[in-house]
């Protein structure tokens, strides 16, 4: 890899996490509050990645505003209880970030999980002191694919963007990177179909977080 390597940044769910069984029942028990059926989790896996309005949105069906503060409601409140209760840390994740660590390079953290249940997920997963910058989607005004967040991970990191590398699992993560003037990486056991990362043309591609051992050095 060319150029030094000072810091790296990481998106969260579908990349280091695998949250999607929880994700899925909170946001159908907003379609239950209101007498809707649940929706099969593969359904509700492809609204997961733009936050979580976009997730309450897609998953109620609907753009009635108090509907859907109600329901967002709902599932925050959901979520909030049960984020971790079948949520698992993927083969490779300490590992990778216990390695990377351990070179001296900074970690961040940047999603579009809101705030306060990214810092609980992460406290509760015991991920939390790997990371030097945590960001979820409410600390700054733009969320992912917009550059903000990861340039103020970076800021906090002291990193510049050109000595960072952004690692995540969708073309979301792909488009804020290269936005941000980064490079990036996806790993293909995230929530996202391989031939769409393809498409979004990263860097790497990779089947497990651990290959990144061999590339980033």
């Amino acid at each position: 890899m060319n150029g030094q390597l000072k810091g790296v940044l990481f998106d969260l769910d579908g990349t280091l996490i695998d949250s999607k069984k929880d994700i899925a029942a909170a946001a159908n028990s907003a379609r239950l509050h209101f007498g809707m059926p649940a929706l099969p989790l593969e359904t509700v896996v492809g609204y997961i990645g733009r936050g979580i309005e976009h997730l309450n949105r897609k998953t109620l069906g609907t753009e009635d505003p108090q509907r859907l503060a109600e329901g967002l409601e709902v599932l925050k409140n959901h979520y909030r209880d049960h984020c971790v209760d079948q949520t698992v840390v993927y083969p490779g994740t300490r590992e990778l970030l216990g390695h990377l660590q351990g070179r001296g390079l900074k970690l961040g953290l940047v999603s579009n999980k809101p705030h306060e249940f990214t810092l609980i997920t992460l406290e509760k997963l015991g991920l939390a002191p790997y990371f030097t910058s945590v960001l979820g989607a409410d600390v700054v005004a733009r969320k992912k694919p917009d550059p903000e967040p990861l340039l103020a991970a970076l800021k906090k990191m002291e990193v510049s963007p050109q000595e960072a590398v952004m690692i995540g699992d969708s073309p979301v993560d792909v488009e804020a990177a290269r936005a941000a003037g980064m490079r990036v990486g996806l790993v293909s056991h995230g929530f996202v179909a391989k031939e769409y990362m393809t498409a979004s043309d990263p860097d790497w591609i990779v089947d497990s977080l651990l290959d990144f051992t061999n590339i980033l050095i």
